[in-house]
């Protein structure tokens, strides 16, 4: 089950029609072309109190993570390690042999602890004292997926769906029963299914060249 998914089922308080024009109205007049470019790049879903994260290619999740600041430390949870230490070299081994879940607890600058989950769901702890950036010496995974969730936090939706093998464009859940829709080059769609997201589209609400906010429930 994809990012998009999961926020179709999350748990959103109900929003007035007018709150959520305000939201669409909000994103896409801030949204920047960094910002598109990185959410094309990850697909954003909530499960509970946890920001999952999946990377993408084409109709492929790679690998994903989930992203929480509690108080002063900062857990991020990696499923498909070795996909994602493509991305983010490290020097901590990913035994997969054994565990199917990472997850690492970093407090200021430091990893103090790593949580391992094995193949019949028991927790492995290990305390540590490592710096993140010897733990991930070319690129900071939590730099990373901080600016993702603040980029969520600012735009306020609750998910998103991007496939490039279908499309450029790329949805924004407000709600569970809305989404935004944005579309800046309909030539770039995939010939099979062009003629249903278009349709899709101009039965929205334009609310800005572009951009359709879009009633799927």
């Amino acid at each position: 089950m994809n990012c998009a998914q999961h926020c179709i089922q999350c748990d959103t308080p109900a929003l007035t029609d007018k709150s959520i024009e305000q939201i669409a109205l909000h994103i896409a007049n801030n949204i920047d072309s960094n910002s598109l470019n990185l959410l094309k790049e990850y697909g954003y879903g909530r499960r509970g109190d946890h920001d999952f994260w999946e990377k993408l290619s084409a109709d492929t999740t790679l690998y994903s993570c989930s992203y929480k600041v509690n108080h002063d430390t900062v857990v991020l949870t990696v499923f498909r390690p070795l996909n994602f230490a493509t991305d983010f070299a490290t020097t901590f081994n990913f035994d997969t042999s054994t565990f199917y879940q990472f997850t690492f607890f970093q407090l200021h600058d430091t990893v103090v602890k790593i949580l391992r989950v094995d193949k019949h769901g028991e927790d492995h702890f290990n305390d540590t004292l490592v710096l993140t950036k010897e733990l991930f010496p070319n690129q900071n995974p939590f730099t990373k997926f901080s600016e993702l969730t603040a980029i969520k936090d600012e735009l306020r939706f609750i998910g998103t769906f991007y496939r490039r093998d279908i499309g450029e464009f790329i949805d924004f859940w407000i709600t569970p029963g809305y989404k935004l829709a944005y579309l800046p080059d309909s030539s770039k769609m995939n010939a099979r299914s062009k003629k249903y997201w278009l349709e899709e589209f101009a039965n929205g609400k334009i609310i800005k060249e572009h951009w359709s906010l879009i009633k799927a429930y």
